[in-house]
């Protein structure tokens, strides 16, 4: 089967702009009862989404505490009824795909179709690959990633699969139930910009979405400003109808017209979804516990 067609659920264009809460899980964020608790908060409020981080290691350094992201939406996809959820984004290469196609239909169940999968090649070839003796290098985690990638959507088909690829290999392997969501789970790709390979650009454009990430001079990560989205739309090759955009980043808590006003930006260069982003070192965690209570910032 053939990466094409976004699922009719993932919150596309068309169906105006979607809020979500984008919390790590480490540190402060590394009790998953207090995920759970933040995500009911968010869902009353009337926020559309809340997804984590996924990491296993975030340096070798830093003794910050980390939760299993995979176990901690679980437990918010259980505990909460309307809101979307899912890892953003899981370095797929560290991973056995038909253990993640089994993990996400049945997450997909659990929530009753409301599960997203994120998907990078990984922060940190460092941290998410070569601490845990797997090959660090990107074109080798691309390859994994894509032929995963194509792998996933034969199982979640609940069609027989047999494969011999480069990387993974099944032998006529059927896995029922199938998820809730038709023609499948959606898959948002992390993309990065400046873009030094047109790979993750064309990726995300072959599934359901993007998270696009600009690269920072010093090698951080933050979200595009409103003329960067466009570049990187500009930039993505054409996709399907439908195709999400979610993206990070971070608004004025004390600031609500303004906030509204930079939300309307956005809107106006393509997003679909605004992720208002977190971390476990620089913002007050007081910021996400305001923000799941008052509400996403609608206009």
């Amino acid at each position: 089967m053939s990466p094409v067609g976004p699922s009719t659920a993932a919150g596309a264009t068309g169906d105006g702009l979607r809020f979500g809460l984008l919390l790590p899980n480490a540190g402060y964020y590394a009790d998953p009862a207090r995920l759970l608790q933040l995500a009911r908060a968010a869902e009353g409020s009337g926020w559309d989404g809340v997804f984590l981080w996924d990491h296993l290691l975030l340096d070798r350094a830093t003794r910050l505490p980390l939760a299993d992201s995979w176990t901690a939406v679980t437990a918010i996809l259980a505990g909460t009824r309307r809101i979307r959820g899912g890892p953003l984004v899981t370095p797929l290469a560290q991973r056995q795909p038909w253990k993640v196609a089994r993990e996400t239909a049945t997450l997909d169940h659990v929530s009753g179709g409301r599960l997203v999968f994120g998907v990078g090649l990984g922060a940190s070839g460092d941290t998410d690959f070569a601490a845990f003796g797997l090959d660090p290098d990107v074109a080798a985690r691309a390859r994994r990633v894509d032929e995963s990638l194509a792998v996933l959507d034969r199982l979640w088909s609940g069609r027989e699969v047999s494969h011999r690829g480069d990387q993974v290999r099944l032998d006529r392997v059927t896995f029922l139930p199938p998820p809730v969501q038709r023609p499948r789970i959606p898959v948002w790709v992390a993309a990065t910009w400046p873009a030094s390979h047109p790979g993750p650009l064309a990726r995300a454009a072959r599934w359901d979405g993007v998270v696009p990430m600009v690269r920072e001079p010093r090698g951080g990560l933050r979200g595009p400003d409103q003329a960067e989205l466009v570049a990187i739309l500009a930039a993505t090759p054409p996709r399907a109808t439908g195709w999400t955009v979610a993206v990070p980043g971070r608004l004025p808590p004390d600031d609500p017209p303004r906030a509204r006003d930079l939300i309307a930006g956005y809107r106006a260069a393509g997003a679909t979804w605004w992720l208002e982003s977190f971390d476990p070192w620089r913002r007050d965690p007081r910021q996400a516990w305001s923000w799941a209570a008052q509400g996403p910032p609608r206009p």
